[in-house]
């Protein structure tokens, strides 16, 4: 099935897990930057020849989108069971 089939067939729930998945991801990508920043940091020290590591846009939603990826892959099946047991 295509992307766009497969995000055109996708139910409301779905789509709003979906949503909340890349939140987390959102949120998981920064926590991870700011780690291999921090890492970064520790092994290079003071050495003003390094390079900043910075948060760019590109880098922090690339990352959201694996962990959302990754955690709809995992999760979203039973995330999904359950709201919707939980909503009759």
């Amino acid at each position: 099935m295509k992307f766009g089939k497969w995000l055109y067939n996708l139910t409301n729930t779905d789509q709003y897990i979906l949503v909340g998945y890349f939140i987390v991801g959102l949120g998981l990508s920064y926590l991870t930057i700011t780690a291999l920043r921090f890492w970064h940091q520790k092994i290079h020290g003071s050495n003003k020849y390094s390079h900043a590591v910075r948060t760019t846009p590109f880098a922090l939603l690339g990352i959201a989108f694996f962990f959302a990826t990754i955690l709809y892959m995992s999760t979203g099946e039973l995330v999904t069971r359950w709201i919707v047991e939980f909503r009759q």
